[in-house]
């Protein structure tokens, strides 16, 4: 199937029952764009207060457990660590599998893995559910503007529905075919982003080492076809002018570069030096960087 693209898609959410589950600094930003839209929002808090305080304060209505939540909605929007916790999410006693109404859509707009994906999928049609996958890209500071972009993996008739409720907080929503193919998507894209980054900060340590300018450094790559964002953005933040910039954690960035090498090795498809890029993020988490954001690779 071809992908189709859907910029600027009108937003169709206005005044469903809609749940949001993890509330960090991207799904805040999700809720607040799907309050603008008057949705009447459903949420469950996160260990931080911090998101949830916020939308509380805007009208989202806030629940202690998964199982108090889903009976009030038609919908419930996933924006979690990992597989792991999506999988907990909707499977088992409390989850949204057994205590969600028939007819629910499940949109899941975490970076997943894509054989727990299309698992998901399965076991949800067996309770009467729909579960899709979402993936998204760009920043929190982007989510909160609806400013993300969304890839879809969905089948053709229950995608116009998570459409208009992505399209609140989304530029663009791209359709790149059936469950699953979502999330392949997003592991292929941000192994890329992983492999830049890696570049990137060895790079900046390498000029260093000799003593070599960054700013003169920065001007030269910029002028050719090695230029990439992710290299303007390590050298913004080693120079000072944007400490915020990139703000995904190292240990994240190697959980999702681990997927990839995990299903390219399930795809009979050698990535070698994407092989290299999860070992170093790896090492980076065991010692002790696994909090920091992705530029402080580039710090020895």
């Amino acid at each position: 199937m071809s992908a189709e693209l859907l910029p600027n898609a009108r937003p169709k959410a206005a005044n469903q029952k809609i749940g949001l589950i993890g509330v960090g600094r991207m799904g805040t930003g999700m809720g607040l764009c799907l309050l603008r839209h008057q949705v009447e929002l459903h949420i469950k808090a996160n260990k931080s207060r911090f998101g949830a305080d916020r939308l509380a304060a805007a009208g989202a209505r806030e629940h202690h457990s998964i199982a108090e939540l889903a009976p009030h909605v038609s919908a419930v929007v996933l924006s979690l660590p990992s597989s792991r916790e999506v999988e907990a999410v909707c499977l088992g006693q409390d989850g949204l599998f057994v205590h969600m109404s028939r007819g629910g859509l499940i949109i899941d707009c975490t970076t997943s893995y894509p054989g727990s994906t299309v698992a998901l999928a399965e076991q949800a049609q067996k309770r009467g559910l729909a579960f899709i996958d979402a993936p998204v890209t760009r920043s929190p500071e982007q989510a909160e503007l609806g400013l993300l972009n969304a890839i879809v993996g969905s089948n053709e008739t229950l995608f116009p529905a998570a459409e208009g409720i992505l399209a609140t907080f989304c530029e663009t929503v791209l359709h790149v075919g059936d469950v699953g193919k979502g999330h392949e998507l997003k592991l292929v894209y941000n192994s890329m982003t992983m492999g830049i980054a890696a570049v990137a900060s060895e790079v900046c340590q390498f000029a260093n080492a000799l003593g070599l300018d960054l700013v003169t450094l920065r001007s030269l790559v910029s002028r050719g076809s090695t230029n990439s964002g992710i290299f303007q953005a390590f050298v913004a933040f080693l120079l000072g002018e944007k400490p915020d910039v990139l703000a995904v954690s190292i240990a994240n960035s190697a959980k999702d570069i681990g997927c990839a090498v995990r299903l390219a090795g399930e795809s009979a498809v050698s990535v070698p030096i994407l092989a290299a890029t999860a070992h170093k993020l790896n090492n980076a988490v065991a010692g002790g960087k696994g909090e920091l954001t992705l530029p402080h690779l580039s710090h020895p």
